[in-house]
């Protein structure tokens, strides 16, 4: 009988778990499209308004430059 015991208990920690993980990554997917979604919007109002071409290749550059510093460097 403990085994049996057992071998519930973690049948259904291992359940909770995956479904926990699976909320977690559920509301972090979420989150992360709200936020890209603010970010873009943003920067489409920014791009629209600048008129010089050098003006907007510093932004872009700025923008490429942030999206590049998760890269690990490479020794």
């Amino acid at each position: 009988m403990p085994a049996v015991f057992i071998l519930l208990r973690s049948l259904v920690i291992r359940l909770l778990s995956s479904r926990l993980a699976g909320s977690v990554a559920q509301f972090l997917r979420r989150t992360i499209s709200t936020g890209a979604a603010h970010i873009g919007t943003a920067l489409r109002h920014v791009w629209e308004r600048i008129r010089s071409q050098e003006s907007k290749e510093a932004v872009l550059g700025c923008v490429l430059c942030i999206l590049n510093m998760h890269k690990k460097v490479e020794t």
